[in-house]
């Protein structure tokens, strides 16, 4: 055979097999083209160094990461279907005379314009594209949108390399296996696998285990912490739940049915069950891949959206007011004057020309302990046994003032609780002694009443666990309080806290200027004397310290949608695959099962519902996933200072429903391919 004939044989078939190729190319153009986008973002050079461009260099660098595996395994996974379609196709071709070596060579070339316009195409749109995402992730994470425009050579150099090898290494292995086949393998590649699947009871039962094991954590997890360290093993559980759930627990099901007589021998339940078990076989795998890459969706979108549109709310949280000051400070000889120190503030605010237009303090304590049945405990070698919990304490009247009302009345051993997760039984007690205070006393207090909500109490790092709020009499018992788990912590003991939150009237730039002025304590004459004495101030604009969290929040939120519209293409291309393969198969089945008599209506009524069934069960299933992961995302995001349920509710609904939409009218698209096919 001439050397010219194999190039040109190589383009025919390509444009021959254009229902097959021309999706294979679009996932290597998209991938390539998402690859070099991250690289060239990451190789500006004009970005400053600072902790705002940190956070986009780490969100570039593991989105990279992410795309090169998922390119790795796509690829792969999309070249294997397209070399089984083409079996009889090659298998032809080696009975009309070619041997495997001119096969292997029209391959080789078809692989060449594969990459060229694949990888060459990727990069080009790329560089056409890649200022456009530059521009929505600075406008997201609030940067100042550099007007530059530069293509990244050495990020074009290793996109190019990357896909190459990864388009050789699948040439090698189509090689291999036109290598090892007879040409009779291959006529009949199509065919392979048409035995009745068998019923894999363990693997069922496997598939239960995991998927309920997996349901489990999501719903018995209880805070933040544990969700967290738990998160990503619900996941793998999960994961291989619904591998097994498609591929051994639904022909388990299909069986059973089949073995209720009068339910299966109808015309409609018979051809239907029996064409499921054998579609259930063969496209198993691919419904799991379709299940798991929506459900990756759906978290990802709606939790970054979530978190992006809760960006002022995780700032408010953090920061009540403009100005938020915190000091920390123990029972001592010289005790911390709180009012003396806020009078400073002020006034040293004031003389600054600053105009105040709230004020809002606050006095507290808090520490960690065990919770048990019984009450808290401070044996810290008991707390892995148990769960842990923050118990923050205010005063009546600091109670009273947040709230605007009357100070309630209380006796000295009587509080006001607000518990989270963990209702009121009666008395409370608390437990001071531990092997380092064996002499620790059992302070016990009556709960006078429980409460329904509790103002706002801006502990950052209290959210990461369950807290219960106690309202006591007055500064006195939290002053004892305060001295107790000093005796039973001794150094991890905690400080007294006492907070003030300032709103000013002024530009951003005047709230900032104020809170650098005051946070140097020279500047305000707070110096100990007669203000007493302290271990921490510190002061934090929000102004300020809101960029952060805008750059934070509006990376992964770019993550989300990025990495989202990659996993999204996976999917409509594993569907369009799925209904290609499907087609030719219900084609050679329709025509037999009328063939043998039945009724062409109850045939395409079948047909019908069975790719129905099909096609959206892995939506179904993706679905209750998410309707599961929910409450695990929830305290996820809680620990980015986002406590919005109804927010994230309403985003996570708001995506299911738009990718509910989107998948219809996937379907509804490459239905047209499927029916095409079945009815020449």
């Amino acid at each position: 055979m001439s050397s010219f004939m194999y190039p040109r044989l190589a383009w025919q078939n390509i444009k021959k097999n254009g229902k097959f190729y021309f999706p294979y190319i679009l996932t290597i153009v998209g991938a390539s083209a998402a690859f070099y986008i991250l690289l060239a973002m990451n190789g500006a050079k004009d970005l400053p160094e600072n902790i705002r461009y940190s956070y986009l260099a780490n969100f570039i660098f593991f989105g990279t990461i992410v795309i090169g595996i998922f390119s790795v395994i796509f690829l792969f996974y999309t070249n294997s279907f397209l070399m089984k379609r083409r079996n009889k196709e090659l298998g032809m071709y080696n009975i009309l005379g070619m041997d495997k070596r001119h096969i292997g060579k029209v391959l080789v070339f078809e692989s060449i314009y594969t990459a060229l316009i694949g990888i060459g195409g990727g990069i080009i749109i790329g560089i056409v594209f890649q200022k456009l995402v530059t521009l929505l992730l600075y406008k997201l994470m609030k940067f100042d949108v550099p007007f530059g425009f530069y293509i990244f050579y050495e990020g074009i150099g290793i996109t190019f390399i990357f896909f190459t090898v990864i388009l050789t290494v699948a040439l090698l292995f189509n090689l291999r296996r036109i290598h090892v086949q007879n040409p009779i393998e291959l006529l009949r590649g199509g065919q392979v696998g048409e035995r009745e699947p068998k019923t894999k009871w363990i693997i069922a039962i496997i598939g239960v285990i995991c998927l309920g094991g997996g349901y489990y954590l999501a719903v018995s997890t209880s805070n933040a912490m544990d969700a967290l360290a738990m998160y990503f093993v619900a996941v793998i559980l999960v994961i291989i739940g619904t591998y097994c759930l498609f591929t051994a627990v639904s022909i388990v099901i299909l069986k059973v049915l089949r073995k209720n007589k009068k339910f299966y021998y109808k015309t409609t339940n018979f051809i239907g069950i029996s064409g499921m078990i054998y579609r259930m076989k063969r496209n198993a795998v691919g419904l799991a891949n379709i299940c798991i890459l929506s459900t990756m969706v759906l978290v990802m979108v709606s939790g970054t959206l979530a978190l992006y549109l809760g960006t002022e709310d995780s700032i408010n949280f953090r920061y009540p007011g403009d100005i938020n000051i915190e000091t920390r400070y123990r029972k001592e000889e010289n005790l911390l004057n709180v009012e003396q120190l806020q009078s400073r503030i002020t006034s040293g605010i004031e003389k600054q020309g600053y105009k105040m237009t709230k004020v809002n303090t606050l006095n507290s304590l808090s520490f960690t302990v065990g919770d048990t049945n019984n009450g808290f405990i401070t044996d810290r070698n008991k707390f892995s046994n148990m769960g842990s919990r923050m118990l923050v304490f205010i005063t009546a009247s600091e109670y009273g003032r947040l709230l605007d009302i009357d100070p309630p009345k209380l006796e000295e051993d009587e509080i006001l609780l607000y518990s989270q997760g963990r209702p009121a039984k009666g008395d409370i007690s608390i437990d001071f002694s531990n092997a380092d205070n064996p002499e620790g006393k059992v302070r016990t207090f009556k709960v006078k009443e429980e409460l329904d909500s509790f103002p706002a109490v801006s502990d950052y790092a209290a959210f990461l666990l369950d807290i219960s709020y106690c309202v006591v009499a007055d500064a006195s018992v939290m002053f004892n309080l305060s001295n107790e788990q000093t005796q039973a912590y001794g150094d991890y003991a905690s400080p007294m806290i006492w907070e003030a939150h300032i709103d000013l009237d002024g530009t951003t730039e005047e709230k900032i200027a104020c809170a650098d002025f005051i946070s140097n304590p020279e500047n305000i004459n707070v110096d100990g004397g007669a203000v007493g004495s302290w271990e921490w101030y510190s002061v934090e604009s929000k102004d300020s310290n809101s960029i952060d969290f805008y750059s934070l929040n509006g990376g992964f939120f770019f993550l989300g949608i990025f990495l989202g519209l990659l996993f999204i293409m996976a999917t409509v291309l594993i569907i369009y695959y799925k209904q290609i393969s499907e087609g030719y198969e219900d084609r050679e089945r329709f025509q037999i099962m009328q063939k043998v008599g039945l009724d062409k209506k109850d045939i395409k009524r079948s047909i019908n519902s069975q790719v129905l069934i099909v096609f959206f069960m892995p939506l179904i299933v993706a679905s209750v996933h998410i309707v599961f992961n929910f409450r695990l995302m929830k305290m996820l995001l809680t620990l980015f200072g986002l406590t919005n349920t109804t927010l994230t509710f309403y985003c996570t609904i708001g995506t299911v429903l738009a990718f509910m939409a989107a998948y219809s009218i996937v379907y509804m698209l490459t239905a047209k391919v499927y029916y095409k096919i079945v009815s020449k």
